[in-house]
């Protein structure tokens, strides 16, 4: 048997005592010989020339040694942090590069639809983003922001100690027996999403689908590409249209993973529809909807019955890797997102990079422009889902952020294989460019999570990577442009209202998370806080606050919230800041609090209640919060 013929670990463990020989130790080895010490196979002092062939009185010759295993390792890691460092280095330049540079520059975004009356160019291009210091940033990062590392995660601002030294017993004592990624273990012990099929339940013989009309999906498929294909744009309508849903309309729903992809599609359909009523939006263009689609869109998740059937048929499709799997695997996850499960969202796009790398490895040769875009299209989309999952939760990273250098940005190529009249796809440009600026930002974001966010930051870096952020919100387009008093606009459709305050709340969540470890050291050690310390923590409680994904148009549509879990995760470590000021000893730290913060308080607080039925750590985030705030003091 297997367990009489393998001693156990304690046996082989056993045996190594005191009474074995001792290792005798290992003789020098030369790392490199000379030619004669080698041919005679003696040992080299590697001298120049060695003992041997200085006795022997003959030309003593090395050839060039070729590197060790541990060598070449240790280069390919240096080669990564350089490309690493160029690429911010080269969004940092000084000097604006050429016009012919522009041109060659990969990441250059140098197909725009000539009907479109805006450009990215200036976002994205090598413009000036960085004062004068920018020469003297990486020392600065290396030598002044020491101390301890400080989490990205907001969760974790729970257990900062200056925030605790705020906190009532009862409410310090639940934090201290709560593990510091309760939110990751909470999010991790969820059960699955209900796996039931509510609409097959209506028919007896489970053939649902057939009943439904190629109408009727073509409206919800609509649906989704007006709404959720413009903040994510991983799928061409042209291509969907004339292959994907094609392929459905031929052969009918199989097991196959256009099927699925459909099915996926339909069910963010239904909630991108909910969102045209919810925020009283224009719905004439989406009438013909079938009593069944009404009942799916009503289910306690939109769309779940076609999401479940998607799940159901997908199996024999799980080792394919080609564009639309790639594109299931993404749609899943945006659906994940939009019902607050976001350990779900992370395996779905962990599955979506083993795609995409696989294309990047081995690129096909000949390679099809339009299908390199694609594949561009969908790593960009597939980084900026997974980013923010995984610094909140501190899950492991997939390994996108290591394909950076690798992957262009999109030039969003119209698909080729299709007449003019045939075409589908309306100027979605205005929404590219901001999926674009949004890519831009957070590499500078990316930065300041790995150079700044020390326990004792750099008061020189800091000013150094806000320059950045301020040159990247100038060079936005004209269309794209937004100041701090502007009110909330007046929008004609879910996904302007969307992407207008994504981008305009991705700015001001840059420069609070610039900001936070100066909140973290002030806190920490109020009195020793020096003018500018404070001067960092006026500004970042400032930027805490008004962020546009709370706009009241935004919460209108909870249907429609691609950030939700995200955004609520970083209220709730703002809420426990703004106590921690606002209870301080020190009188100054008192005054960096901005006026009308307490209103904020109350509104982020109501967000985060409203969602508390969708997410245990929302519950539990409410349940904390509630000993620190209450809702009826508006």
């Amino acid at each position: 048997m297997i367990d009489q013929e393998m001693p156990s670990l304690q046996d082989r463990e056993s045996s190594h005592d005191d009474s074995r020989p001792a290792k005798r130790q290992r003789n020098f080895i030369a790392r490199q010989a000379c030619e004669a010490c080698r041919a005679k196979k003696t040992r080299c002092d590697e001298d120049m020339p060695c003992s041997l062939c200085r006795n022997l009185g003959i030309e003593c010759t090395y050839v060039e040694r070729k590197p060790t295993k541990n060598e070449t390792s240790m280069s390919m890691i240096f080669n990564t942090l350089r490309r690493m460092e160029s690429k911010i280095d080269h969004l940092s330049a000084t000097n604006t590069p050429s016009p012919s540079s522009q041109t060659n520059h990969r990441h250059e975004v140098n197909h725009v639809p000539t009907m479109s009356p805006y450009h990215i160019d200036s976002a994205l291009s090598n413009a000036p983003l960085t004062s004068p210091q920018t020469q003297i940033s990486r020392p600065l990062s290396q030598s002044a922001a020491v101390g301890t590392v400080l989490s990205f995660s907001a969760h974790r601002t729970i257990h900062w100690p200056g925030v605790h030294s705020s906190l009532a017993l009862s409410v310090s004592t639940a934090i201290c027996d709560m593990k510091p990624t309760f939110h990751t273990h909470l999010e991790s012990n969820r059960p699955p999403l209900e796996p039931t099929i509510q609409a097959a339940a209506t028919f007896p013989t489970g053939e649902w689908l057939s009943t439904l009309s190629l109408t009727c999906v073509k409206v919800l498929s609509n649906a989704y590409f007006d709404t959720f294909n413009r903040v994510y744009p991983f799928l061409d309508r042209d291509y969907y249209f004339l292959n994907t849903l094609a392929v459905v309309v031929r052969e009918g729903f199989g097991f196959d993973v256009e099927s699925c992809l459909v099915l996926n599609v339909m069910a963010l359909g239904c909630m991108g529809l909910k969102a045209f009523g919810e925020g009283g939006f224009d719905t004439s263009h989406y009438a013909d909807i079938t009593p069944l689609v009404q009942q799916i869109m009503q289910e306690d998740c939109p769309g779940l019955s076609f999401f479940n059937e998607a799940r159901k048929r997908v199996g024999f499709c799980l080792c394919e890797r080609d564009i639309q799997s790639c594109q299931f695997y993404l749609s899943s996850a945006l659906y994940f997102v939009q019902v607050m499960r976001p350990v779900d969202e992370w395996m779905m796009t962990s599955r979506a990079f083993v795609i995409c790398a696989a294309f990047w490895k081995c690129p096909p040769d000949p390679q099809d422009e339009w299908v390199a875009d694609m594949h561009s299209r969908l790593f960009w989309s597939a980084l900026m889902l997974e980013s923010v999952i995984v610094q909140e939760l501190e899950l492991p990273s997939s390994g996108f952020k290591e394909w950076e250098d690798v992957v262009p940005l999109p030039k969003f190529i119209t698909y080729p294989y299709i007449s003019k009249s045939g075409a589908q796809n309306p100027d979605d440009s205005y929404y590219h460019y901001h999926f674009l600026a949004q890519i831009a930002v957070r590499i500078i974001l990316s930065r300041v999570r790995e150079e700044l966010y020390f326990s004792n930051p750099s008061t020189a870096l800091a000013e150094e990577l806000r320059h950045q952020l301020e040159q990247w919100r100038a060079n936005l387009p004209e269309a794209l442009r937004f100041a701090d008093e502007d009110p909330e606009p007046v929008f004609d459709s879910p996904s302007d209202a969307v992407v207008v305050a994504l981008l305009q709340a991705r700015y001001r969540i840059s420069m609070f998370h610039l900001g936070r470890p100066f909140l973290y050291k002030a806190l920490l050690n109020p009195v020793a806080a020096t003018e500018n310390d404070l001067k960092m923590c006026s500004s970042t409680l400032r930027f805490a606050m008004d962020w546009a994904l709370l706009w009241d148009r935004l919460c209108t549509m909870p249907d429609f919230m691609p950030l939700k879990f995200f955004c609520a995760g970083q209220l709730f470590g703002q809420l426990f800041i703004f106590n921690a000021f606002k209870n301080s000893a020190e009188e100054r730290l008192r005054e960096t609090l901005p006026p009308g913060y307490e209103l904020w308080c109350t509104k982020m607080l109501r967000y985060i209640s409203d969602l508390v039925e969708t997410s245990p750590t929302m519950a539990a985030n409410f349940e904390l919060l509630s000993r620190l705030y209450h809702l009826n003091d508006e």
